[in-house]
């Protein structure tokens, strides 16, 4: 319960609920997207396309651009949160191009929020 109440009293929160205000918040977005299979690894043949699936937490449109948004509940010790970043990178990146994909926005953050050590992670950042 502590984790929560500091999550909403964060300025994280105070972002989401002025776009909630303006309704330009949205939470559990599923997408689906085609993509060349060596995209997603090496030695995967080029020509054949896979399917990438997910659910994006939350995003919202700020300034004309999109902020992406995965929420984690991985314990890390604090001074460690790179460690989430690093573990986490590449499923942002998928959703980042899901996200423009969808809206035709550009996305201008991706965050990460945890709830571990209670801090927003700025994994990228136009």
């Amino acid at each position: 319960i502590s984790g929560l109440i500091r999550f909403l009293r964060s300025p994280l929160a105070e972002r989401m609920t002025r776009a909630h205000s303006s309704k330009k918040l949205f939470r559990e977005q599923p997408f689906v997207m085609g993509i060349p299979a060596d995209e997603a690894g090496e030695g995967l043949p080029h020509n054949e396309m896979i399917t990438v699936q997910g659910i994006i937490d939350a995003f919202f449109i700020e300034n004309a651009g999109i902020v992406l948004l995965d929420y984690k509940t991985d314990y890390v010790e604090a001074g460690r949160e790179d460690m989430l970043i690093g573990r986490y990178q590449a499923q942002l990146l998928w959703y980042k191009r899901a996200l423009e994909q969808m809206t035709g926005k550009k996305v201008k953050e991706t965050l990460i929020y945890s709830f571990g050590v209670s801090k927003t992670l700025v994994v990228d950042k136009i």
